[in-house]
């Protein structure tokens, strides 16, 4: 019999769990002047956890709200006018802070706290035990942590992003550039490999796009997208765009609120998309069912669940033919017809 240790993640869990049950106030108290959110992931799920800022600022008008984030993330919530403070260096949480929102933290995110004696603290690891089993739709995980600290006022929010006027200017400097109206962003990337759709078939989806919509093609992505991008547009009959290297992501997130459509693999730029209620399609592949799926309006999911999933998105046990690569091109033209026909 092979005994089966808890992960990494799961030992965190724990240690946060038996910390805010040992070490921190049970009651909030009078109203927090100082809030740190702690929010140490990746910008997909910094996308979802965005109303959490409007909503501390709904309860706690006269807080100061300090965000600690991955220093990439940064430019995704820099414009977001319920942050006053964002700092990028697990060591720059170096003092006492009334309220700690653990949306995702670390060892060392808790070890902080503990050492700084937060007043008060809730934490994503309290949310997960309570619904272990059954995952909650990430958005709702997010609300869920913070639910207790809000006032009775408060409602629940969409997660929503921001930009500047100087992000539109750069936006619409590219787009007047390259003579570009109505368009389709394109987002062939992923972080694991086994989460991407086949180049040849973006590039199928986005000639249809072209042909029966008139939509030019934006490639969105980094620069670890170059290759796919070079190779999905070598097949299309009209010129494309690329809109990677040189923008922030909350140029992308102005470019997300003038597009027509999205098409992408799950990740964080297809969250972004989902923010602004740009029509689009997501494409899934060993995720989890329903945690991550984008909830606009017009938004659609293909996702073909075998059963093997959930996996690590690592090792396939199907690597000749993944679950991503199931999804059939067909099936992407008919999503893109309902959605654009709405």
């Amino acid at each position: 019999m092979h005994m089966r240790f808890p992960s990494k993640e799961q030992r965190l869990y724990l240690a946060n769990i038996l910390a805010d049950r040992w070490f921190f106030s049970r009651s909030i108290g009078a109203d927090p002047q100082s809030i740190l959110v702690v929010k140490w992931d990746e910008i997909g799920d910094m996308a979802t956890a965005t109303h959490v800022f409007a909503l501390l600022r709904a309860s706690y008008p006269s807080a100061t709200i300090t965000l600690l984030c991955k220093p990439f993330v940064r430019s995704l919530v820099e414009n977001d006018p319920h942050i006053d403070r964002i700092i990028t260096d697990i060591r720059a949480y170096d003092s006492v802070y009334h309220l700690v929102v653990e949306l995702r933290g670390t060892w060392g995110t808790l070890l902080r706290s503990l050492w700084h004696k937060a007043k008060y603290r809730v934490g994503r690891a309290e949310i997960r035990l309570k619904h272990k089993g059954s995952q909650l739709h990430e958005i709702d995980t997010n609300f869920e942590i913070i639910q207790p600290v809000l006032k009775p006022h408060v409602i629940p929010a969409d997660p929503a992003l921001y930009y500047s006027e100087a992000d539109a200017a750069r936006v619409n400097e590219f787009l007047e550039t390259n003579n570009i109206k109505a368009f389709a962003i394109i987002h062939a990337g992923a972080r694991r490999k086994l989460r991407q759709w086949n180049p040849e078939r973006f590039a199928l989806a986005a000639q249809y796009l072209y042909d029966r919509y008139g939509l030019q093609i934006i490639f969105a992505g980094s620069g670890e997208d170059a290759q796919d991008i070079a190779a999905i547009r070598s097949q299309l009959s009209f010129p494309a765009y690329d809109f990677t290297a040189g923008f922030s992501l909350s140029q992308f997130s102005c470019l997300c609120s003038r597009a027509s459509f999205y098409l992408g693999n799950e990740s964080g730029p297809m969250h972004i998309a989902s923010a602004f209620g740009t029509p689009l399609i997501g494409l899934f592949g060993p995720g989890v069912p329903y945690v991550f799926y984008p909830r606009s309006q017009r938004s659609a999911v293909l996702h073909i669940i075998l059963s093997c999933n959930p996996c690590d998105q690592v090792h396939c046990v199907h690597p000749e033919n993944p679950c991503i690569s199931r999804i059939q091109v067909s099936e992407v033209l008919v999503k893109i017809d309902e959605i654009l026909h709405k």
